[in-house]
């Protein structure tokens, strides 16, 4: 009971440190941005083929390659990564409660509000374009999902391992990702918008969605990326528990 109402506590401090910090701003911005978009090219257009394919490119370049990492990268490192530049990390390690807890903590703070962001935003797009939004909501909505639970996961990771976490989670998601995402043949399979992509292309075909040029991108089955980014989120979890569990954070003193 004590670790329960320790972790309860835990996450609602962490959830509202993260809701009142520098990165919501910075997450709005693109998300506002995004939003205007939509409003000038795709506000209220009746279903078309060539209209569904012109908003998928829109979602899948800009909003799930681009958007869904920045919003994830934002708090997902900032919520570990935070107390540690801030020095309050050595406060919560000296407390009587498992270090396994206190991640998870952090992890159940995080996760519901990228995903509130990602999908909230998502949903008010898709209802902004009218019929042609209607149709691609439920398509792409689980695409989204999983990759906003695996950049979560691995940012995570990332800020249990390496001090100045949020710069590194910055150019892994737009240098690193765009780069290996771009490249033939099975090095883009490194990259966790390579698997949200080869499902978005995948459920979108049959509305007019065309696919890009197999030389490039060979995209992968659903299922198959699917169980890929549901890997990628448990191992990136797993991963952020042993480093933390195990690691000496002596820069905190």
């Amino acid at each position: 009971m004590r670790l329960a109402r320790a972790w309860f506590t835990l996450t609602a401090l962490t959830f509202r440190r993260l809701v009142w910090s520098a990165s919501t701003m910075m997450v709005m911005l693109p998300l506002l941005g995004c939003l205007l978009f939509v409003l000038r090219r795709h506000r209220g257009y009746e279903f078309s083929p060539r209209e569904f394919h012109q908003f998928s490119e829109f979602m899948i370049l800009v909003f799930a390659s681009f958007i869904v990492p920045v919003c994830a990268l934002a708090f997902g490192t900032a919520s570990v990564g935070g107390d540690r530049e801030d020095r309050t990390l050595v406060f919560l390690l000296v407390r009587p409660i498992p270090r396994a807890l206190i991640l998870l903590a952090k992890f159940s703070a995080t996760l519901p509000l990228v995903l509130g962001l990602v999908v909230g935003s998502y949903w008010l797009y898709c209802r902004v374009a009218g019929e042609v939004g209607a149709v691609a909501f439920p398509l792409y909505l689980p695409a989204l999902v999983y990759m906003t639970l695996a950049y979560v996961c691995l940012f995570h990771l990332f800020a249990v391992s390496f001090r100045h976490s949020t710069i590194l989670a910055l150019v892994y998601a737009l240098f690193m990702e765009v780069l290996l995402g771009s490249l033939p043949g099975i090095a883009k399979r490194v990259a966790v918008n390579y698997y949200g992509r080869s499902i978005m292309y995948d459920v979108g075909k049959d509305q007019g969605l065309k696919p890009l040029d197999p030389r490039w991108f060979e995209p992968l089955s659903v299922e198959t990326a699917t169980w890929a980014l549901i890997g990628i989120a448990v191992g990136g979890l797993v991963l952020a528990l042993v480093v933390f569990t195990r690691r000496e954070y002596r820069d905190l003193t």
